[in-house]
């Protein structure tokens, strides 16, 4: 064999070894992103749930009397930051059994809902994290995070939004539910945290 045919064949072997190379690293990377092995299928009923599930909190009776014919978590929202105005102003309204601070009231409503929800034997227990926000007002009381991270033990570790990723969880969202009251925009989001 000549020398140049000899170069030829060296040439096309180290380019066969460093495509070889860029694969393996290229699907390793991959691996270790999130969304790797996404099933659709799977992702659409989690997004589902989650809208769903934001919808249907939003919609339940609080058994309190925000005005005529108005009690659902919405209107208690709306009713809190429509009459609160600071971090410690938690306005109070009239509810079946006795009077309760609006905003307190709201929060545990959906908290309670949300952990019966997502920790039930029906469903079995999945990670969710409800954030509500008024972006103009980081003071005030209905700012929050509702979620049952730390709750849950998978394989002998406690889930926190921290880790969930590294022990392949992925996340699916209700997508952004926002809306105004005469004084501020108010933001919800659920997410759900699944594999």
């Amino acid at each position: 064999m000549s020398k140049k045919s000899q170069g030829e064949l060296f040439g096309v072997a180290l380019l066969f070894v460093v495509i070889v190379i860029g694969i393996l690293i290229f699907s390793k990377i991959k691996s270790l992103d999130p969304n790797y092995n996404i099933d659709p299928k799977k992702d659409g009923k989690y997004k589902i749930l989650a809208e769903g599930s934001l919808n249907t909190l939003l919609k339940k009776s609080t058994k309190c009397y925000v005005e005529r014919n108005r009690d659902s978590v919405i209107d208690l929202v709306n009713y809190c930051v429509e009459n609160s105005y600071g971090y410690e102003d938690d306005p109070i309204v009239i509810c079946d059994d006795g009077q309760k601070s609006s905003c307190s009231h709201v929060i545990n409503i959906m908290n309670d809902t949300l952990y019966e929800f997502f920790n039930s034997t029906f469903l079995g227990p999945i990670l969710f994290k409800l954030k509500i926000t008024l972006p103009a007002d980081p003071n005030a009381k209905i700012n929050v995070n509702i979620t049952n991270f730390g709750d849950y033990n998978y394989k002998n570790k406690i889930i926190t939004e921290s880790n969930y990723r590294k022990n392949k969880f992925k996340k699916a969202n209700s997508g952004l539910r926002s809306w105004a009251t005469a004084k501020r925009n108010i933001k919800l989001e659920l997410y759900l945290y699944y594999q």
